[in-house]
């Protein structure tokens, strides 16, 4: 079933995870479901939030994984030009490996260890974790496919 999002828990995450400030998710609306959390610039009447038939309020932004919150590639692509933080801008030799291999190990001091945001010449390319000096795409299947095709590295 689907409900409004505990909105400050949303921001907050946001903010302190990339730096997203509360000013650029003015407008938007949050809405929560047992796996994801959707954001739409349409505010659902309550009365929706009982049926059945609404299970996409919006655009996906995070999915709820192991208790944590992993942001959609979509989502970044929208709303990660406003991060700060956690932020790891490839080269094209490191952006080669990351695609071919699926992860690159190296070091990306003043990076938090957990969800990132992944870029290549300042464009935003997804998302991607990093832990313990490895960083691993978590880009969609077709997504990484099309990059691997673009002729970018």
């Amino acid at each position: 079933m689907i409900e409004r999002a505990d909105r400050e828990k949303i921001t907050g995450f946001l903010k302190d995870r990339f730096g997203i400030e509360e000013e650029h998710l003015e407008g938007y609306h949050f809405y929560e479901g047992r796996r994801s959390v959707w954001f739409s610039t349409v505010e659902m009447d309550p009365e929706f939030f009982g049926m059945k038939k609404v299970e996409f309020p919006g655009i996906r932004a995070l999915r709820k994984i192991n208790g944590h919150y992993k942001p959609t590639t979509f989502f970044l692509q929208i709303l990660g030009a406003h991060a700060t933080r956690n932020l790891i801008d490839l080269g094209r030799e490191e952006l080669r490996e990351l695609l071919e291999e699926g992860r690159l190990a190296k070091d990306f001091p003043g990076v938090d260890e957990g969800y990132v945001i992944i870029t290549y010449g300042g464009e935003i390319l997804g998302c991607g974790l990093y832990s313990r000096g490895r960083l691993k795409a978590q880009f969609p299947r077709g997504r990484t496919e099309a990059l691997g095709l673009s002729g970018l590295y």
